[in-house]
């Protein structure tokens, strides 16, 4: 068999724009491979939580006398 005879797959004609995993990882420092983002409006557990039962409270106060 000759080895020029395979035929093989051209490129493709598009580039693509995402990256193959051609890139290590940085296993020393993972923390500065991405950002981390925390929304500053975004309310504690426990502030959601109360305000839940905050507010069934308050609906059942008003069905009882009103």
């Amino acid at each position: 068999m000759d080895p020029d005879s395979f035929t093989t797959e051209s490129p493709p004609l598009t580039s693509t724009p995402l990256d193959l995993g051609t890139e290590r990882l940085n296993c020393a420092n993972p923390d500065t491979m991405t950002e981390r983002w925390e929304d500053p409006n975004k309310p504690a557990f426990m502030t959601v939580l109360l305000r839940f039962f905050g507010n069934i409270f308050v609906d059942c106060f008003r069905a009882i006398f009103e």
